[in-house]
């Protein structure tokens, strides 16, 4: 094993910077459990203040459970903030050269690169993030990764932040990658215009029900009244999902063109947690993350040292959209 120092280049940079934030559906559950504290906190108040000792018992208990949740999550939240700044800080990362033996998940979610010789580099995963309608972005998360496959017998260099241990880029020298664009085909055309077809389906059906709902709620009275508002409510949540979604998928049937994205597979991650099969699965062509999630899965298995193809709906902005589909072609 090798292990050498370089400066930061601008790709790290914006790695680290991004990686570093507190977004998404991360920012909005801080915010919620935070919220959640301190009206828990006002309520408490409230019953000392007029000694309501039967008040008093239940929202206490509450409150230092939300506490202890809100405590846990602010300090997960800026811990990951520290890891990324501190690797900002000395504006260098460490270049490690070895040859790849394996790669194995810790506990905590974290990567154990381990060299022919055994030595083992520990490393925290940062990937790219994802939208609502799953098309990748050019920011980046620090992940807990629950199952990764990679190649083996392979060379390989780690470039790792000084400080943090954030894996910034895994790169395989002898591997490839190609990007390419090409013109939209009949049958990418049908098969975005069919999923736009589900959510105009989806779209027709919320608002139809909602609006039977709320005609007939508005003229029932009695006990079964708030049943239909309900309902109604339900159906408000299609509609709010399926409209946005229905744009995105309308602006790809403007695309002319696609980008295709042609190497070999050399690591495979997944956050999926094996017993609620929830996550996301990203390949790394050559020394690039990819997130896999096709509009149409033709359910073929890829292993590392694969060769693929992944196709992706170029947006008429020129951005990337979701991937269309994924085609093995040979080991």
């Amino acid at each position: 094993m090798i292990q050498d120092e370089g400066p930061l280049t601008n790709e790290d940079i914006r790695l680290l910077t991004t990686a570093g934030r507190i977004t998404g559906i991360r920012w909005l559950l801080l915010l919620l459990f935070t919220a959640t504290t301190m009206i828990l906190a006002s309520l408490l108040l409230m019953a000392l203040c007029g000694r309501q000792a039967g008040v008093y018992i239940p929202v206490s208990v509450a409150w230092f459970i939300m506490l202890a949740i809100c405590f846990f999550m602010w300090r997960s939240a800026l811990k990951i903030r520290h890891r990324s700044r501190s690797g900002l800080r000395s504006g260098r990362k460490k270049l490690i050269r070895f040859r790849l033996k394996t790669i194995l998940t810790t506990p905590k979610g974290d990567l154990q690169y381990i060299s022919n010789h055994n030595d083992i580099i520990e490393v925290r995963a940062a990937l790219p993030d994802r939208s609502f309608f799953f098309e990748q972005r050019t920011t980046c998360h620090q992940a807990i990764v629950r199952n990764i496959s990679s190649l083996t017998n392979y060379d390989l260099i780690l470039h790792v932040s000084m400080d943090g241990n954030i894996l910034l880029k895994a790169e395989y020298p002898h591997t490839y990658r190609r990007e390419s664009t090409a013109r939209i085909t009949a049958d990418d055309m049908l098969l975005m215009k069919e999923k736009q077809s589900t959510l105009i389906k989806l779209f027709l059906t919320g608002c139809t029900g909602l609006a039977l709902i709320l005609l007939v709620g508005g003229i029932a009275k009695g006990s079964y009244a708030n049943l239909y508002f309900v309902i109604a409510a339900i159906y408000l949540t299609f509609f709010l999902l399926a409209t946005p979604a229905y744009y995105v998928y309308n602006s790809y049937t403007r695309s002319e063109s696609k980008t295709i994205v042609r190497g070999k597979v050399t690591e495979i991650i997944s956050t999926m947690q094996p017993s609620l099969g929830t996550g996301d699965v990203y390949y790394r062509i050559s020394d690039r993350l990819y997130l896999v999630r096709p509009i149409e899965n033709l359910g073929t298995q890829v292993l590392p040292g694969y060769e693929v193809e992944l196709h992706f709906v170029r947006k008429t902005n020129g951005g990337p959209g979701r991937m269309l589909y994924d085609i093995k072609c040979h080991r």
